[in-house]
C-alpha cells in the first residue's frame, strides 16, 4: 500500500559545505557495506580536502526527503583525463531502490551536457549486483587493474 506522501529525491552538487554530513554517512554503515567501494579515506578532513580542491571533478549528493543519502563522483579531469571515472555510494537503507542506477543516468547526461564521449568505472569482480546494472547499462568490461583487482569497464556515450 503507497504512503501518504511521496519522498523527494534530488541530485545537486554537493562543495565541502558537505564534508562532515558526508563523513558521518560513510561511517555510519558497518565496514562491510563499503568493502567494495574504496575511493579514498572517509574522514572529514580528507573528503574537505577533496571537495575543496576539486576544480573539474564533480561530486553529486543524493537527498531524500532534503537528508544526504549518497553521492556519486565523475573524477580525473583535474588530474588531465579525458574520461572521467564514475563512482557511486548509497546508503544501507535506500538499496535496492534503484537510487544508484539513477545516478548513473544523470552522469552519463552530465558527460554527454559537457561533451565527455566516453565514461570510465571500476568495479570489484565479486560485486555482483553493480556488475549487472553496469553492463545493462551498455558498459562492457576492458581489463583488470592489477594495482586494486578491480575490473574496468567503459561506456561509448557518443553525441
Amino acid at each position: 500500500m503507497p504512503k501518504s506522501h511521496v519522498a523527494e529525491i534530488e541530485i545537486r552538487k554537493i562543495t565541502r559545505d558537505y564534508a562532515a554530513e558526508l563523513s558521518v554517512l560513510l561511517n555510519s554503515e558497518p565496514h562491510d557495506y563499503s568493502r567494495y567501494f574504496i575511493p579514498f579515506s572517509y574522514d572529514e578532513a580528507t573528503i574537505t580536502k577533496l571537495l575543496s580542491d576539486a576544480k573539474m571533478d564533480l561530486y553529486f549528493g543524493v537527498f531524500i526527503a532534503g537528508r544526504l543519502a549518497g553521492y556519486y563522483m565523475l573524477r580525473g579531469f583535474d588530474a588531465g583525463y579525458e574520461i572521467p571515472s564514475y563512482g557511486v555510494w548509497i546508503a544501507g537503507k535506500y538499496s535496492g531502490f534503484g537510487i544508484a542506477k539513477m545516478t548513473l543516468f544523470h552522469a552519463v547526461s552530465v558527460c554527454r551536457l559537457n561533451g565527455v564521449s566516453k565514461l570510465m568505472l571500476k568495479v570489484h569482480p565479486e560485486n555482483t549486483g553493480a556488475k549487472h546494472i553496469y553492463t545493462s547499462s551498455g558498459f562492457v568490461f576492458s581489463h583488470l587493474d592489477e594495482r586494486i583487482g578491480h575490473e574496468v569497464y567503459y561506456k561509448e556515450l557518443g553525441s
